[in-house]
């Protein structure tokens, strides 16, 4: 009788053990950083105008047992869009730098490659983890681009991956399908907005044909933060460029009923 309880007892310790382990994920994860800078110049002359690429990109190492494959793999084809089983992460960025350079050397840049204009071009591309917790990760892909254009242009793009279900999460996979035409939502993110730019009305934020909250479009764009999630637009997106690309910032516990029962049940519990 004592044989069994001992075994009942251990059997019981593995299994919650292995559940334990299941929800920290994240906790597992250990982080490699790649960099890569150059620097170039027109005519191989430094007086000219010169053109640079500063690459910092974070990523999961592969451990033994191979658990973080297919997030790296994940991370890396949204990088680059490519296929990563038949590229590596060496040639992506290869393959990157030579497509900016084509982008340096197109037509409209050939002003700058004269002695009177001797300007500084760039490239940044920086991607992290902003968010790691039990088995969900948000991930940020920022890239900067000054191309001779009238101004600097950034792209940012956010994913969000499920540790435990191997694969990246869309809009879809984490809200139900009524949330983008949701009034309530709308009025919370304006209410929200407002409150970050001090604003009194929504005239005062200066949104593309936004009179009322009902004219107001939900991002599809979001990542997770600590307690709170963000809903992130583009640059142009809702406003001028001129206010660059507004993140608005809910507490989880506001937006919990729109969250997928799915979703809600494997990452989150009300807030109490």
């Amino acid at each position: 009788m004592k044989i069994k309880t001992l075994l009942l007892v251990c059997a019981l310790f593995l299994f919650f053990g292995c559940k334990k382990s299941d929800k920290s994920l994240s906790s597992k994860i250990e982080y490699e950083d790649i960099k890569v800078t150059q620097v170039k110049h027109y005519l191989n002359n430094p007086k000219y105008a010169s053109y640079s690429f500063d690459i910092n990109i974070q990523l999961p190492k592969i451990t033994p047992d191979t658990l973080f494959k297919d997030l790296r793999k994940t991370i890396i084809e949204n990088i680059f869009n490519v296929n990563i089983d038949t590229t590596t992460i060496n040639q992506a960025i290869n393959q990157y730098i030579a497509e900016k350079t084509d982008a340096f050397g197109e037509p409209g840049v050939q002003r700058f490659m004269s002695e009177d204009n001797q300007y500084e071009l760039w490239s940044k591309l920086n991607c992290k983890f902003i968010y790691a917790k039990d088995n969900l990760c948000s991930y940020k892909i920022h890239e900067d681009n000054y191309t001779a254009g009238a101004h600097p242009y950034q792209e940012v793009f956010y994913m969000n991956y499920d540790l435990l279900e191997k694969k990246k999460l869309n809009f879809e996979d984490i809200f139900i399908p009524s949330t983008q035409t949701d009034l309530t939502l709308k009025e919370m993110l304006i209410n929200q907005l407002k409150k970050q730019e001090k604003a009194q009305t929504i005239s005062d934020l200066n949104l593309f044909d936004v009179v009322t909250p009902k004219d107001f479009k939900v991002s599809q764009m979001v990542y997770f933060d600590s307690l709170d999630i963000v809903f992130a637009y583009a640059q142009y997106d809702v406003r001028a460029y001129a206010y660059g690309a507004p993140e608005i910032k809910l507490q989880i516990s506001q937006v919990m009923n729109y969250f997928t029962d799915d979703f809600k049940k494997r990452h989150f519990t009300p807030t109490k």
